[in-house]
């Protein structure tokens, strides 16, 4: 397809033209309406009128054969009479036999059919030969399972590592949110909740094999073969049960009696367990505090251990298993001379993450996927403040707004954005989608706000009464409503200062409403009065009216006042008044960013925060206020909701800035602009020059080595501007760079610091040769840290040498070292790591696209190749080439070709906003420099729109 295709396709985009691929509309060819049942609709979905209450689970597996036998028992209880049918899910290899046994024996089945099997919607039907009346019943069924060579394929599957260069391989589970069936037939979803009795049977060769709770007894079956017997669990639902079967190692540093507390790997990393034993530990400690709700003490009869494994092989970030909870090796296992700060604090906040679950999904598990954030948003919300308690010197309390509130309001300023309730949750794949920034950030970042809405003593006290009313069942919005309508009932001064607000009504807005607002604020400076009116933020395109309760905080200068984050009125309304001080003043809403909102101010406003930000003065404004702002400017610069001059006019202060948190809540969004100027040589040349401008002073304020007194904000500074420093082209950032790598290749002993490898390494292989490559890579191979590898695999993208890039491209695919999960980063690392690199990584996708289907795990794992591309299209001739790939290749890119015309799309949208913004970001650059090229620079730049548009 040439340029007469794609022409069609600009003219479209420039219109707002979106065009949608049909859905296909699949059905089951098997029909229910003869039957009384417990399957509801749509399919997918069963009716609590079976409900599991005990289910006894016996696996005899074979782990080098990657195949399993299972005798599963399940009590129910029958709630409805006249039942000819129960459903439940199941997507093993072959079930072989079923019983059902009732209060008067055993219950007869149909004939010839006494149960039937529907792959599509993954479940199990037995047909009951009369129908069965309210009582308790028994099934058991036999079946067949195989444990899944693909980790991204979850249920039962099969891991490896090296120990000596000799394989071994491990079998472990990942049953969220859908996938206990293929391990075993249940009821698969969170609503049901049941006691589950588990036994293994395994190789003497291995060792003793670990789920939810402790072996309570172990039987030999045979010379080769032993059978593990654990206690029951607590009352949990199907997705976490789990089990792992392998020779792993574990370790007890901070275990006691009481609180039994282990670390468990592959054979070989045992040093690397110390860190988290210990942060986990206070992790816990600190939880069981706040909620007065001890973990050890919930397993309903028997001590809940608290096992953490690394895995080398793991779909997931982690998993909050009751018991034994799984997780990525690189967030687990910590070594001081290989393992940076950030990776660190990954550890600590994911183990908070999965700690936090233990009663906010496992204790207390929301009733369906629809409202996942009555699970996620909490660990989400104790992912940073519980790591934060435990350790306050990683700052987290304040990394949580950069990290997550700006997350949550990225996400949520696209037009397709979702509520937290999701309603349309009624399939797998729209499970899978709902595990989204939504349901993390987004209710992490709702919760915080309700935090200083309603107090923290109050809040705490919301969550007690929750957990308490609802321990070992299932929540609902409602009964969160509920708690926090009882907690505030009891706050005096909430009674006080909000008498006639309803807690829920505010809460609710925030979990049904999608999107996030934008208040927009105007000052009359003779009356003091503040005009606020609240809209929904998106980027472009139409959105329905919305309106959210929202606690606004606010301040002035001439009493700055940023000690308190109470907010001082709630805005019901679409407009609101607030009374103020007259005179020229500027205003400051939302206190250190304390609510889920952005603040956009009148031209005075504006005006008066740009001047003051660029005094002596400006860190009288808290930095998280701060980081706000440019945050908030930057993406209005991208919506065309401010004149783009005023805005870069409040920007400049930048250039005196040094504080972490500032930028980076700058960083992401200024090379969101860069990246589509790419196009206009000019444009491109001018604003990189403008931002290492920005960057001089903090550059020099942080310098290129570390100190032993570096707080951790400091260190993650120096992480982010010499990272995007060296990649613009900072020359003193590339010689030092160069000179720490030519210091190590000299002497290997002479190791680059830790937290300085990324732009380090990138820079040695940018600027080095194929031997710094091979050298690299021999690194990665023989590494024993997956945090210092993954750094590695980002590296190793930076070579200059084609066929050293092409030979790690291949890589990606057929070298074991590098896991799964890590092959859809490898191909963005190779986007990443040079402008030069997109003809050979493209090149290297059309040849190979098959071939990357089935090595990365899937066509979905394609799929993340594909959209990773859309970025790095900048120029026409290149859209061209990728949208005739994808046109010529429908038939093979079965799966994909959406998403190939989704990427041409936003790379085109990406071109067009560039030739919007270009000449007015420019024309701002020259006008504070003084020069007399205005004129010459727009027409150079409209001259190269032409030029692209019409090559």
């Amino acid at each position: 397809m040439g340029t007469n295709m794609l022409l069609p396709t600009v003219f479209c985009i420039l219109l707002g033209s979106i065009a949608a691929i049909p859905q296909e509309d699949f059905r089951s060819n098997l029909e229910w309406s003869d039957y009384s049942t417990n399957l509801d609709e749509p399919a997918y979905r069963l009716r609590d009128v079976v409900y599991p209450t005990d289910v006894n689970l016996d696996l005899d597996v074979y782990l080098n054969h990657l195949n399993f036998s299972g005798l599963v028992q399940i009590d129910v209880q029958v709630r409805e009479n006249n039942l000819r049918q129960i459903v439940l899910h199941q997507k093993v290899v072959s079930i072989t036999g079923v019983n059902v046994v009732g209060p008067n024996g055993p219950v007869p089945l149909q004939f010839p059919r006494p149960y039937t099997t529907d792959d599509y919607y993954e479940i199990l039907l037995i047909n009951l030969d009369q129908p069965i009346n309210i009582g308790n019943y028994s099934i058991a069924i036999r079946y067949n399972g195989q444990i899944n060579a693909n980790p991204l394929d979850r249920g039962f599957y099969r891991g490896y590592y090296y120990l000596n260069n000799e394989l071994r391989v491990y079998a472990t589970t990942q049953f969220q949110p859908y996938h206990a069936r293929k391990a075993f037939p249940c009821f698969d979803e969170p609503q049901f909740k049941s006691r589950y009795t588990i036994s293994i049977t395994r190789d003497t060769s291995l060792s003793p094999s670990y789920s939810n709770m402790a072996i309570r007894s172990a039987q030999d079956v045979s010379t080769s073969r032993i059978r593990e017997n654990f206690y029951t669990t607590p009352i949990i639902s199907a997705y976490l049960v789990a089990f792992h079967v392998s020779d792993f190692v574990s370790t007890e540093y901070t275990s006691t009696d009481a609180k039994p507390f282990s670390i468990i790997s592959r054979q070989g990393a045992t040093n690397q367990h110390q860190y988290a034993a210990e942060i986990g530990l206070k992790i816990t400690n600190e939880l069981d505090d706040y909620f007065g709700i001890q973990y050890h003490e919930m397993g309903q009869g028997a001590l809940m251990k608290n096992d953490h494994i690394a895995l080398p092989d793991f779909p997931s970030g982690a998993m909050e298993n009751w018991g034994m909870v799984n997780y990525r090796e690189a967030y687990l296992l910590y070594d001081e001379n290989n393992t940076n700060l950030n990776n660190k604090i990954f550890i600590a906040t994911i183990m908070a993450h999965e700690l936090g679950h233990k009663w906010f999904g496992n204790l207390v598990t929301c009733f369906w996927w629809s409202n996942l954030w009555l699970n996620e948003s909490f660990a989400s919300f104790f992912e940073y403040f519980g790591a934060h308690w435990a350790d306050p010197a990683l700052e987290l309390d304040d990394q949580f707004v950069v990290d997550y509130v700006h997350s949550a309001l990225n996400s949520d300023a696209s037009q397709f954005a979702t509520p937290m309730n999701h309603t349309d949750v009624v399939d797998n794949d729209s499970i899978t989608s709902h595990f989204s920034v939504t349901s993390y950030a987004k209710g992490a970042s709702v919760l915080k706000m309700m935090e200083h809405f309603v107090g923290w003593r109050t809040f705490r006290n919301a969550l007690r009464y929750y957990l308490r009313n609802n321990e070992y069942d299932i929540g609902f919005p409602v009964d969160m409503y509920t708690a926090f309508k009882q907690a505030v009932a009891e706050d005096f001064t909430f009674q006080r200062d909000f008498p006639n607000v309803d807690v829920g009504a505010v809460f609710d807005s925030w979990v049904q409403n999608p999107g996030s607002p934008v208040i927009n604020v105007a000052r009359n400076n003779n009356t003091g009065v503040i005009t606020v009116n609240q809209q929904r933020y998106v980027l472009s395109g139409a959105v329905a009216p919305t309106t959210w309760h929202i606690p606004l905080t606010w301040t002035q200068h001439g009493s700055l006042n940023f000690n308190s984050t109470r907010p001082s009125t709630v805005l019901s309304d679409e407009i609101g008044t607030i009374n103020a001080a007259s005179g020229d003043h500027f205003v400051i809403f939302n206190i250190a960013q304390s609510g889920l909102y952005r603040v956009n101010y009148d031209t005075n406003n504006w005006q008066l925060l740009a001047s003051y930000l660029k005094s002596n003065n400006r860190q009288n404004i808290h930095k998280l206020n701060r980081a706000q702002i440019v945050n908030d400017i930057l993406y209005f610069v991208r919506s065309n909701s401010i004149n783009r001059t005023l805005a870069f006019d409040v920007l400049d202060f930048l250039r005196d800035e040094t504080d972490y948190y500032v930028w980076n809540g700058a960083l992401t969004q200024i090379d969101w602009i860069l990246r589509r100027l790419e196009h206009l040589p000019t444009a491109h040349a001018a604003f990189s020059e403008y931002i290492l401008e920005l960057m001089n002073t903090v550059i020099n304020h942080l310098g290129y080595n570390e100190h032993s007194t570096d707080s951790t904000s400091t260190i993650l500074n120096r992480m982010q501007i010499m990272n995007y420093a060296c990649n613009l082209g900072h020359s003193g950032c590339i010689s030092d760079s160069l000179d720490k790598w030519r210091q190590h290749r000299a002497n290997v002993s002479n190791l680059v610091p830790v937290n300085l490898r990324r732009y380090v390494y990138c820079v040695g292989l940018r600027e080095g040769n194929e031997t710094d490559y091979n050298y690299l890579y021999s690194v990665y191979n023989s590494s024993e840290n997956t945090a210092d590898m993954v750094v590695i695999l980002r590296a190793l993208a930076c070579t200059k040498h084609q066929p050293s890039l092409e030979h790690y491209l291949q890589q990606s695919m057929y070298n074991d070292k590098v896991r799964i999960h890590d092959r859809t980063n490898a191909f963005s690392f190779a986007l990443q790591g040079n402008p030069e690199n997109l003809p050979i990584v493209l090149n290297f996708l059309y040849n190979n696209f098959a071939a990357i289907r089935e090595t990365y795990g899937g066509v979905a794992r394609l799929n993340i190749c594909l959209n990773a591309i859309a970025a790095f299209l900048t120029d026409y001739q290149t859209i061209t080439q990728f949208q005739t790939w994808v046109y010529s290749n429908q038939l093979e890119l079965v799966g994909s070709v959406g998403v190939g015309n989704n990427v041409v799309a936003a790379a085109l949208n990406n071109l067009t906003w560039g030739n919007g913004a270009a000449v007015e970001i420019v024309n701002f650059l020259n006008s504070r420099s003084g020069s007399t090229t205005i004129l010459a620079s727009s027409i150079l730049i409209l001259a190269a729109m032409l030029l692209q548009m019409f090559r």
